[in-house]
């Protein structure tokens, strides 16, 4: 495992229609010294219409956004989604993950969880927040707290005498619309790194929580993402930038972790060459689905100390500005940052990855994220192509019901995934709709 982060699992109930508690599992349920995710980087989850498989990936944007947003629950379009979003009968959102961090040769497994609900404002906050971390070389390890704030009071944190007093004025009144994990960092920059690192858990862990947050791609349909762009603009001119933390405490160099993606449109002058790199690489991937693409030529305007750039596809014969390519081009487009991350090492979920692409693109593109892949990708999905590469690794097809059930995949003898769900065999997923059902409702 070359990559600093592996996630374990994630449990997530009382977002849109999941009530109960969903668990994806990526792993097997043993993580010690083998630990071996080869056959482990690739998860598809299928399922109906209307099912939840949207609201998971929405859930790691939720997480997502709460450690890198300081402001997120303090938002008015925040407070607006999150009541279109959280379970009208639960009136709780709750995700819990674990992930494996490792460092130089040890291992490192925590347990993230948080949970949001109404307060008595009636607005959405933090009702709970937990990490905790157990030695990830052996099975039968017990957690241990890291920090638990519960109703906007931190109850617990493995903290030197040093850090207490400074938390307490920092955290107080805080901890209902701010991650612990957002709060400590902000704080933090404005200190020395040598004075905080020295002995001291909780900024090891909290960091570790820190940087797997940007180590998450989300791809929904119509999000945007500014939070990474912000995540930057924070630690920048600070003490502690992101590359010096992760040397300096880690020993760890990730100089691609906050380059600028090629979906973004605002690129600050230093990281403009780093940029036209990306086009450069964004040009030879379109290219093996249109060979007569020749350049994807950037249209920069300078504004300040950054580009607002453009992108235009050039054919030799014409140009065309991306916006107005096929449907299929600028999909692959909108995903690219996402394929780049998982073959690097990230953890991507892409909701709805087969949509508007070809069957046969689809199928390879997983099979190069099995094979050669160094990070992990789930998506969810409709097409049924992907099951017969991905039913030979392992844990890399779940099957989600209406009633929020979920079901691995499983060898069942000479039985394909394909034909057990597309017959109604899977377990919750009934398809019984036959082609008499339709007759008279378009007005036969």
């Amino acid at each position: 495992m070359d990559n600093m982060f592996y996630l374990l699992n994630i449990s997530v109930s009382g977002i849109k229609c999941i009530k109960e508690e969903v668990r994806l599992d990526f792993y097997k349920k043993t993580v010690d010294k083998n630990f071996n995710p080869e056959r482990y980087r690739v998860k598809a989850i299928y399922g109906e219409n209307g099912a939840g498989k949207s609201a998971l990936v929405t859930a790691v944007k939720i997480l997502q956004d709460l450690i890198l947003n300081a402001n997120y629950l303090n938002e008015s379009k925040s407070q607006e989604f999150l009541a279109e979003i959280v379970n009208k009968a639960t009136e709780v959102f709750r995700l819990q993950l674990e992930f494996l961090f490792k460092v130089d040769k040890d291992s490192i497994v925590y347990q993230y969880d948080v949970q949001i609900g109404k307060g008595k404002s009636g607005l959405y906050e933090i009702q709970h927040e937990g990490l905790k971390f157990k030695n990830g070389n052996y099975a039968n390890n017990n957690y241990h707290i890291v920090f638990e704030s519960q109703g906007g009071e931190l109850i617990s944190a493995i903290r030197t005498e040093q850090e207490a007093a400074w938390i307490e004025k920092k955290t107080a009144n805080l901890l209902s619309t701010h991650s612990f994990i957002c709060l400590y960092i902000m704080n933090m920059c404005e200190e020395d790194l040598t004075d905080w690192s020295n002995g001291s858990g909780l900024f090891f862990s909290v960091l570790a929580c820190l940087f797997l947050a940007p180590s998450l791609k989300i791809y929904l349909a119509e999000e945007d993402q500014h939070e990474l762009y912000f995540f930057r603009k924070r630690l920048k001119g600070t003490q502690l930038d992101q590359q010096t933390i992760m040397e300096e405490v880690f020993g760890y160099t990730n100089d691609w972790a906050l380059d600028p993606g090629v979906n973004e449109k605002f690129i600050e002058k230093e990281k403009f060459e780093k940029y036209k790199e990306k086009i450069g690489q964004l040009t030879q991937f379109i290219k093996i689905f249109k060979p007569s693409l020749i350049s994807i030529d950037v249209d920069a305007k300078e504004d300040g100390e950054r580009y607002v750039c453009d992108l235009n596809l050039n054919y030799g014969n014409y140009v065309i500005n991306k916006e107005f390519e096929s449907t299929g081009i600028k999909k692959l487009i909108r995903l690219f940052d996402c394929f780049s991350a998982a073959s690097r090492g990230d953890i991507v979920f892409v909701d709805e990855m087969d949509a508007n692409l070809n069957d046969v693109y689809l199928c390879k593109l997983i099979e190069y994220f099995m094979y050669y892949g160094k990070g992990q990708l789930c998506f969810t999905t409709h097409n049924l192509g992907p099951m017969s590469a991905l039913k030979e690794n392992k844990n890399s097809i779940d099957f989600l019901s209406s009633d929020n059930h979920l079901i691995p995949w499983t060898s069942r003898g000479n039985a394909t995934p394909e034909n057990c769900y597309r017959n109604g065999m899977i377990e919750d997923l009934p398809f019984n709709v036959e082609a008499s059902d339709f007759v008279g409702i378009f007005g036969e």
